[in-house]
């Protein structure tokens, strides 16, 4: 029988509640919920954290995404245990493939939000592998949605632009980003891999992409105030601005 996180809810669950403020773009952030679940089978275990997000403005957006995360989430749980149920053929007596999804919340302020879905799987091998799945969605906008790096830009040379501060990046601090086997610039193809922060637009790429797998995810920090030109007006303000004096 399929497993959904909607049946592990009604077993033994665990859930973690961050209360924050409502949802306004005036600067208020979304009421944050993680619920976690957590099993075993003969053959694998499992830990599964879904969010979801109360006090949106636009409250039939705020259902669709919150059931497209749980969604998303039963189902890579679902096509994990297939992938499990192969692999104990496989593995030594005693080993059991694992899956674990995780949720971190980057930004939820100034009717922005920006959460990442991590994803880490094992089995078999040296070593499992962790896939990230962000989610960027301005809470102003008419119609909200998971928006692209290019949606927040008006100038068409913003890849150029992050490509040169990338290299600053590495300029500045090259032990931090020893070991690049790949040019790391963005182009249309890995463009959205990014989260936003408080203060930066954050690009990032996957282990193996630049480097050994032992150097993880090899994230860049750009400052928002670097790109803040470029941005569509409707972005400007994601750019913190501190007060002289």
């Amino acid at each position: 029988m399929p497993y959904t996180v909607r049946d592990a809810m009604r077993r033994a669950v665990t859930a973690l509640a961050s209360v924050l403020l409502l949802c306004s773009c005036s600067g208020g952030a979304c009421r944050e919920t993680i619920t976690t679940d957590e099993f075993e089978t003969d053959y694998s275990t499992v830990y599964a954290e879904v969010i979801s997000f109360e006090g949106m403005e636009n409250r039939e957006y705020e259902s669709e995404l919150n059931l497209a995360i749980e969604s998303d989430v039963a189902a890579a749980v679902n096509e994990f245990d297939t992938l499990a149920a192969e692999a104990s053929e496989k593995l030594p007596a005693g080993i059991k493939s694992a899956f674990k999804v995780t949720q971190e919340v980057k930004k939820n302020k100034d009717g922005f939000l920006s959460f990442v879905e991590s994803h880490y799987i094992y089995t078999g091998g040296a070593h499992g592998s962790t896939s990230w799945y962000p989610r960027n969605i301005d809470l102003c906008s008419d119609e909200p949605h998971p928006l692209a790096l290019k949606e927040l830009f008006d100038d068409d040379g913003y890849r150029e632009t992050i490509n040169r501060l990338i290299d600053e990046l590495i300029e500045k601090d090259p032990q931090k980003y020893s070991g690049l086997w790949e040019e790391p610039h963005i182009n249309a193809e890995n463009e959205n891999n990014y989260y936003i922060t408080d203060e930066e637009l954050v690009i990032f790429f996957p282990p193996y992409t630049l480097s050994y797998y032992a150097k993880g995810f090899v994230e860049f920090p750009i400052r928002l105030g670097e790109v803040e030109g470029m941005l569509k007006e409707e972005y400007r303000r994601l750019v913190p601005h501190r007060e002289s004096g």
